[in-house]
């Protein structure tokens, strides 16, 4: 699944281990974090007390996220291809990576934020 999502923007790589070790570990956890993140956000800050509960926060949040996304992505990438530096693959790869942190943080920030008290109306 992540593989396709990644060729979608990337196009295949010569190369063929990302498509066999690394996208579907990244992708993985880039979902869980993004996952994890918003239920943090939602769940717990959002039930705790009315401070993250305004956009300001959300941004925050969803911009370390995707920081996240980006610096995982190329770590990984690097650690499997045992390279010494990235090339223009590994930093698009990372900057696609981070667009879907973006993107499932904002899903998950739709499905979840019914289950927050103070943050109900956050991102919008």
């Amino acid at each position: 699944m992540f593989t396709s999502l990644y060729e979608l923007i990337l196009g295949q790589n010569n190369d063929p281990i990302y498509s066999e070790e690394i996208f579907g570990p990244v992708g993985f956890m880039t979902l869980m974090l993004a996952l994890v993140v918003a239920a943090v956000f939602y769940v717990l800050l959002g039930r705790w007390k009315p401070v993250f509960d305004n956009i300001v926060h959300w941004v925050i949040t969803l911009i370390a996220v995707g920081i996240f996304g980006f610096g995982y992505a190329l770590w990984f990438a690097l650690d499997r291809t045992g390279a010494d530096e990235t090339d223009g693959y590994m930093q698009g790869f990372g900057a696609v990576n981070a667009l879907y942190a973006l993107i499932f943080f904002f899903a998950f920030s739709v499905i979840l934020k019914r289950f927050s008290i103070f943050a109900k109306r956050t991102p919008f």
